[in-house]
């Protein structure tokens, strides 16, 4: 059988596991999950209900950074050092959890917009759609899930910004964290800051498109200073994001 990707079209992990998939011209089936309605799918696969999960022949494989290490090597041409992957680990947990964390700390208080977020497919920004089915209970779990408490989430804005500090300077002195090559801290680093660089290549654009983001986030992301890094994942989105699907 073909290989199948199980994700959600907003996440930004799923993106992460897409793209290194499409780079490595991986064959597989994609299949776009709603959260919520995605435990029934995943629970015969899967104990942690989360995405992306790869369902192939040999077995299942669950993660963006196991998924990334199935096909490292038609992706990128050649194994990451260890200062890559523990690079790597560090953009997943400050930047990529994080963001998870700060995502629906602003929007949660929105329904219309978790509602046009969660779709299969984007509408346009005029269309009005309605909460989702069950979105208290939905929203309650995002809350515990992510730990969406004020102390946890100016805890986890001061981890986002020392990483992004520190990859600013990086990226001030070299196109490429390994100095040579797009390698898989790019790639995680584009995928995972997406929803704020907004590169118009990220298969997640259009959802984000479709809903007008509460001015607490955007005062919140105009303040940040990243322009610099928003800029790299741009550069990176235009040379390399192929697509596959």
């Amino acid at each position: 059988m073909k290989a199948k990707l199980y994700t959600f079209p907003i996440s930004h992990f799923s993106e992460k596991a897409r793209w290194g998939l499409d780079l490595a011209n991986y064959p597989y089936e994609l299949n776009q999950l709603i959260p919520g309605q995605h435990i029934q799918t995943l629970k015969p696969l899967v104990n942690d209900l989360y995405v992306p999960v790869l369902e192939t022949d040999s077995g299942v494989v669950q993660g963006s950074g196991a998924i990334l290490d199935l096909v490292e090597e038609s992706a990128f041409g050649k194994h990451a050092s260890q200062e890559e992957k523990d690079m790597e680990a560090k953009i997943d947990t400050q930047i990529g959890k994080s963001l998870q964390t700060l995502l629906y700390h602003f929007i949660l208080d929105d329904p219309e917009i978790v509602g046009k977020l969660f779709l299969l497919n984007p509408v346009s920004p005029t269309e009005k759609v309605g909460a989702p089915e069950h979105f208290e209970l939905i929203a309650l779990s995002l809350k515990r899930r992510y730990k969406i408490t004020p102390k946890n989430v100016d805890s986890v804005k001061l981890s986002l910004d020392e990483c992004c500090k520190e990859l600013t300077e990086i990226y001030k002195t070299k196109k490429y964290y390994n100095g040579n090559s797009f390698g898989r801290v790019d790639l995680t680093l584009a995928s995972l800051m997406g929803m704020l660089a907004e590169p118009k290549e990220s298969p997640a654009y259009p959802w984000f498109a479709s809903v007008q983001m509460p001015e607490t986030f955007v005062r919140w992301k105009n303040d940040l200073g990243y322009d610099l890094l928003f800029e790299k994942i741009k550069e990176f989105y235009r040379e390399f994001r192929i697509h596959s699907k």
